[in-house]
């Protein structure tokens, strides 16, 4: 059994997804044009480099597929392998290359809504980096983090606490995450710099090749810089890295924030549909003026209603929220529609001063709407304790919204649950962001299913979530899946909006939104791709880069219409 946590309770819950995944028929699938005696042959050097107990086959490779599958055939791992140093990393991608093996590379593969650690192609190998946990250095200082793809949220927010370091970190929904992983998929918490992928300060990147690159100042040896500043000479590249198959990180340093002496969660309700717009201008305005300090988040009464009871204990009919259910919950819940938070840090006098400022706006542009906020101070000067406030606003992970994925399960509690997560980035415009949730909830409500809505709001764009909650036992809830998010993506391209990160099963259709010249992004990203892994090893399937055969069919157009000197080189990379 593969044990990826010593905490009892986070391995039951990962043991409840995986396990729960419907079952493969059949062998495992064998990566593309290579036969069985041969990667036997490979499997072999395999466990040489990472001990036979570190190379996972058979039934064991259910930690490795997709936790909250649509479709149960694809996405199939051929083997799974789990090293635990830079070093085996490099022999394997030296061995990957003489066997023109493809890897998947994830870290913990939680990134469940969107394939978890599955690979985009069948066949592949996931190089899975969960056992590398060393948290290199803290530093209090300069607020950052330095740590291996294999440290968890809830590890870091243990060390620091251990430690009695003063420092808070943006941890996600669910803590059992990888730091890393999370950061580099755009992944983000709800401190100040909880927009991780923002707060970067050096990588440390193993090619292709297995030459291993590190990014920023961290790029000069020895530098008293390293990771107090991401500028390079020359390019940026740290961002060739997200959502990539470019490159495995080895090594993030990431910014975190002090703790600070005061703190605020100011919550407000939209009791209606339609208060969603005026909501978000106000809250675009106070971002501009700068009195907001941490991204906002808008959930409707389903969605934060999820992580209390399974549906069926408020509705007993099939399909969408009734309006006298939806009632009801209001008032059990005390809420509206909409409910909204945000967090205010530092002294007492400037969070008093934000929070003023914060009622003003929302008083003249809606009035009567509910908003209110609880001022928490550190005792004798002291930085506030993270668990004085006890959630994700102060870096303290949690699992507890893990229980959205149970929300539809029948009463006699036969099924189990997932989500697939649509994610399109708009405009931070409160007219705009309502017209389209009007249209995805009728989308969805077509299909016999609630919207399930989070709106991530940061000073000039949104990231809306429309999560579509399912029992993944049943192939006609599989199958309805499928028909709401091809649905949505449609109206989302009809729109001219795009996901920032997509299901695997989407990243074709997702891709494709990016158009402009002929697909100039998506073609640029292949060049690269060509230049830097010839074998193509870094399995396809993250950011630009497809199946092979199609990646094959644009590459020979390229070599056509472009000069071979325009393909950057491997040292700039």
């Amino acid at each position: 059994m593969v044990e990826f946590y010593h905490d009892s309770v986070l391995q039951k819950h990962h043991n409840h997804a995986f396990t729960t995944v419907p079952s493969i028929e059949g062998d495992d699938p064998l990566p593309p044009n290579v036969d069985r005696d041969t990667f036997n042959r490979f499997l072999s050097l395999l466990c040489k480099i990472v001990g036979e107990e570190n190379v996972i086959t058979g039934e064991e490779l259910r930690n490795f597929r997709d936790p909250y599958p649509l479709t149960i055939e694809e996405y199939q791992p051929s083997a799974a392998a789990c090293p635990i140093t830079v070093e085996q990393i490099q022999s394997i991608l030296k061995i990957a290359n003489e066997y023109c093996i493809p890897l998947w590379v994830c870290s913990q593969g939680k990134n469940f809504g969107y394939g978890g650690p599955a690979p985009r192609q069948s066949g592949t190998l996931v190089l899975s980096l969960y056992r590398m946990k060393r948290i290199i250095e803290v530093n209090e200082k300069f607020s950052y983090v330095l740590v291996e793809p294999g440290v968890t949220f809830f590890e870091l927010y243990e060390h620091l606490r251990a430690k009695g370091i003063p420092l808070w970190v943006g941890v996600p929904a669910l803590g059992w995450g990888s730091v890393v992983g999370n950061t580099m998929d755009r992944g983000h918490g709800y401190t100040i710099s909880g927009d991780r992928q923002h707060g970067i300060r050096s990588l440390e990147v193993i090619l292709p090749s297995g030459e291993i690159m590190r990014t920023g100042q961290w790029g000069v040896t020895g530098s008293p810089s390293a990771h107090t500043c991401s500028n390079n000479f020359g390019p940026q590249v740290d961002g060739l890295f997200l959502q990539t198959n470019l490159g495995i990180v080895s090594k993030l340093a990431v910014a975190v924030d002090p703790a600070p002496q005061a703190f605020m969660n100011v919550r407000l309700i939209g009791d209606e549909v339609d208060d969603l717009g005026p909501i978000i201008d106000c809250m675009q305005q106070l971002s501009l003026e700068g009195i907001l300090q941490n991204h906002g988040m808008i959930t409707n009464i389903n969605h934060f209603a999820s992580h209390d009871v399974p549906k069926y204990k408020h509705q007993r009919e099939e399909g969408p929220l009734l309006p006298g259910t939806i009632a009801n919950m209001k008032k059990m819940y005390q809420t509206g529609y909409w409910r909204c938070v945000f967090n205010l840090y530092g002294t007492s006098a400037m969070v008093h001063a934000r929070y003023a400022r914060i009622k003003e706006v929302f008083s003249a542009k809606i009035p009567g709407m509910l908003l209110d906020g609880d001022l928490l101070e550190g005792k004798d000067g002291r930085p506030v304790d993270a668990l004085q406030v006890g959630t994700l606003s102060a870096g303290v992970p949690t699992m507890d919204p893990v229980r959205l994925a149970d929300y539809n399960l029948p009463e006699d509690g036969s099924g189990a649950g997932g989500h697939i997560d649509t994610t399109l980035i708009l405009p931070a415009d409160g007219e705009t962001v309502v017209k389209w949730f009007i249209a995805a909830k009728k989308i969805m409500e077509d299909e016999g299913v609630d919207p399930f809505i989070g709106c991530h709001v940061f000073p000039n764009y949104i990231l809306f979530v429309q999560e579509y909650v399912f029992d993944k036992r049943q192939a006609i809830h599989r199958e309805r899946g499928r028909k709401v998010v091809e649905s949505l993506l449609v109206a989302a391209k009809r729109s001219g909006f795009a996901n920032y990160r997509s299901h695997l099963q989407h990243m074709d259709t997702v891709q494709d939104m990016y158009n402009f010249n002929n697909h100039i992004y998506r073609r640029f990203i292949q060049q690269l791709k060509t230049a830097i892994d010839p074998n193509g090893i870094l399995a396809p399937g993250k950011q630009g880069i497809w199946p092979q055969q199609a990646m094959q069919v644009e590459i020979e157009a390229l070599h056509k219409s472009y000069s071979k000197t325009t393909v950057a080189s491997a040292e700039s990379k």
